[in-house]
């Protein structure tokens, strides 16, 4: 019996050479899904981070787009009100004159017209300096855009290393990421959006100009219409009509600044009722308009209104009052040294509608070195060949002395219906008038990752 003991000693050891060995190995397991487990989270938040930057810059263009069309248009409505006050002014004296003789009635439209010269005078350099201060905020807005879209490049890099930092020290961007980092900001966003002037032909330019134009509000576009009772009534067989036309356009000039330009004018039109054989019964025109008062204004390059004939311009001005209109240029204001037309912008650059920008991929890495495990503790490392099966690598298709995981946020453009008054189907497609740019986390493909495998072995 005494030959007998010790035996439970021996399977006790060898037992507990199996425990030890999984408790080790599931101790490495573990410790690789932790860490693997946290650098997907830290590439996660610092993909999201780089993402935000970029659609912030996005939206920072949106909003300058915004208030940069915004400013033409005011600019559009300082002029209309600059060529105003020279038709109440020129209306005014025209008038003053004609009933100069009358008793009583000429000392109040001379006074009359002393005050609406004094206003006039008042208005015109403050148009004046309305048209400068707007044109240098639209100068500055189209300056921060390019400082905007080259800090956000700087800082896509910095803030990356910042926050894969704060999340997990050890982790670093893999050299075959850095790579794909360096080529999606030097190529795919670059060429994604752009900078664009009046020289520009692939046709942002002219939609830019054309969203200005139609932005403009109804009255300062077409400012045309008929006075009512008494200065319009029917008197037996003749009639008066009391014309008013007028309005603001936008004009191209080449290279040079585009130009706004505004024309007011008034006018009476007699006409007398009769009857034909070849044309029936109508009112006719006497002998033509009588010119009441005119005005015109301009600011961008030195092109006044004489260079502008088409009857559709300025509300139809020379068409209805054809002679005042050839009477405007006599007292135009000239504010062109103010205003140096529309400033460059930044726009989509590709030509098919799409909500979404191209996608940030970054790829982290961690050196197995800095994972605790039973190596790094030195467990079970004095008999390296019969204790290989506790120092495992999880089976992973990537070099073995690191850990490394994929992740990619998608950029994208979404309004949602109810902002926007639609309960329809249709949506809006991407652009840089509205800042509606969000960022996302996407799936990431096989043929990413296989390819991200074969440049972490290469490098």
């Amino acid at each position: 019996m005494h030959k007998e003991r010790g035996q439970s000693l021996v399977l006790g050891s060898v037992f507990l050479a199996t425990i030890v060995a999984s408790v080790l190995y599931l101790f490495n397991v573990s410790q690789q899904n932790l860490n693997k487990t946290k650098l997907q989270n830290s590439a996660d938040a610092t993909v999201i981070s780089g993402a935000n930057l970029l659609a912030r810059d996005l939206n920072f263009k949106a909003y300058t787009n915004r208030a940069m069309v915004a400013n033409h248009v005011a600019v559009a409505q300082y002029v209309g009100l600059s060529s105003w006050g020279n038709l109440a002014e020129k209306t005014g004296e025209n008038i003053a004159d004609v009933t100069s003789w009358i008793p009583l009635v000429g000392q109040i439209t001379s006074a009359v017209e002393g005050v609406l010269t004094a206003i006039n005078q008042v208005l015109q350099p403050v148009m004046n300096g309305a048209v400068l201060a707007t044109d240098i905020v639209n100068t500055g807005l189209s300056i921060s855009q390019d400082l905007m879209n080259s800090a956000t490049m700087v800082a896509l890099v910095e803030t990356s290393n910042d926050v894969l930092e704060a999340n997990d020290s050890d982790a670093y961007v893999d050299i075959a990421s850095a790579v794909g980092v360096g080529q999606f900001l030097l190529y795919d966003w670059v060429n994604f959006q752009g900078s664009y002037d009046r020289q520009d032909d692939t046709g942002r330019y002219q939609e830019h100009f054309d969203l200005i134009t139609n932005s403009v509000d109804p009255f300062t576009k077409n400012r045309s219409f008929k006075w009512g009772f008494p200065f319009s009534q029917t008197l037996g067989p003749d009639k008066v009509n009391t014309r008013q036309a007028g309005g603001t356009e936008l004009f191209k000039n080449g290279n040079n600044a585009e130009v706004w330009s505004a024309m007011d004018t008034l006018g009476f039109h007699v006409y007398y009722f009769s009857c034909k054989l070849t044309s029936g019964c109508k009112w006719r025109g006497a002998p033509g308009e009588v010119p009441v008062g005119w005005g015109a204004s301009h600011a961008g390059s030195d092109e006044d209104t004489t260079n502008y004939t088409s009857d559709s311009y300025y509300g139809r001005s020379r068409d209805i009052n054809g002679t005042a209109s050839g009477f405007a240029h006599e007292n135009e204001e000239d504010i062109n040294s103010s205003y140096s037309g529309l400033q460059s912008f930044y726009d989509i650059s590709q030509v098919e509608q799409t909500n979404t920008a191209p996608m940030l991929t970054l790829a982290v890495s961690k050196d197995k070195s800095d994972i605790t495990t039973s190596s790094s503790l030195n467990i079970g490392t004095e008999n390296s060949d019969s204790t290989r099966l506790i120092d495992i690598e999880e089976s992973v298709k990537l070099p073995r002395d690191k850990l490394t995981v994929l992740s990619k946020a998608k950029i994208y453009y979404y309004r949602d219906q109810s902002l926007w008054g639609r309960s329809d189907s249709k949506w809006e497609y991407g652009n840089l008038y509205n800042p509606y740019w969000q960022v996302t986390l996407n799936e990431t493909e096989n043929s990413e990752r296989v390819l991200l495998t074969a440049l972490a072995l290469a490098l």
